[in-house]
């Protein structure tokens, strides 16, 4: 097993590869990320869902696959999300789907990308699995998974700071 040393030295070495830009995006996931946790964790679980934001979006299934391959693979709305993905393995506090799919909403918001975060639940075994993930510019962007989750919640960010109009998904 490698040490803690080596792993270190590695992963700064990986991030002194990527572009300035890509370092920024990295460090404001990691920042995110850190701020999702600690709102999930100081949050009541009967109040979570009034202050995670955004309009409920009622009946509206989530985009197709067909829908997803339009989108372009370099859009930022794809970095912001690949990067929560990517920098949420690194983080030494708990960054699951929710964490990660309210990291990417808040940093979409932040560029003016409208973006739908889903709360959903699958069925396995004899139980049942919830699961959050972030929908941005018709693709899946955290989140995606090989289980088809049921939507139960979807809430969808239209406005940027200052209450303006964002792109529509």
């Amino acid at each position: 097993m490698p040490s803690l040393w080596s792993r270190s030295r590695r992963r700064l070495s990986t991030l002194s590869r990527l572009s300035w830009s890509d370092r920024a995006l990295a460090v404001e996931s990691l920042a995110m990320l850190a701020a999702a946790r600690l709102f999930v964790k100081t949050t009541p679980e009967k109040k979570l869902v009034a202050r995670i934001g955004g309009s409920p979006v009622a009946g509206q299934p989530p985009p197709s696959a067909a829908a997803a391959a339009s989108a372009s693979s370099n859009s930022i709305a794809v970095r912001v999300g690949a990067s929560v993905e990517h920098v949420a393995r690194f983080t030494w506090w708990r960054s699951m789907c929710l964490e990660k799919a309210l990291a990417g909403k808040w940093m979409l918001r932040r560029r003016g990308i409208a973006s739908i975060m889903y709360v959903g639940m699958a069925r396995t075994g004899s139980g049942f699995i919830a699961h959050a993930w972030l929908v941005g510019e018709g693709q899946t962007l955290t989140g995606a998974g090989n289980i088809s989750y049921a939507p139960l919640a979807a809430f969808r960010e239209r406005s940027g700071p200052g209450g303006t109009n964002l792109k529509s998904a």
